[in-house]
């Protein structure tokens, strides 16, 4: 998987709306490796680790997580 950008923005999720495979896709792979930049991946590593610190989460509470667009 790559991540494929679209503008410039300075908005990530505007920025970087989609990722793309890379070669062909089963569905039967046990891992998919993600080629994601690292400013991209950064932004989303913040804002996860902000989500677990604001719901108080400990190592192993469970969670549900919604993406909506």
């Amino acid at each position: 998987m790559t991540a494929v950008r679209a503008g410039t923005t300075g908005d990530l999720a505007t920025d970087w709306p989609t990722v793309t495979p890379i070669g062909t896709v089963t569905g039967t792979e046990k891992c998919v490796r993600g080629h994601i930049p690292q400013k991209l991946n950064t932004g989303a590593g913040s804002a996860y680790g902000g989500f677990v610190k604001s719901a108080r989460l400990a190592d192993s509470d469970p969670f549900w997580l919604s993406i909506t667009s």
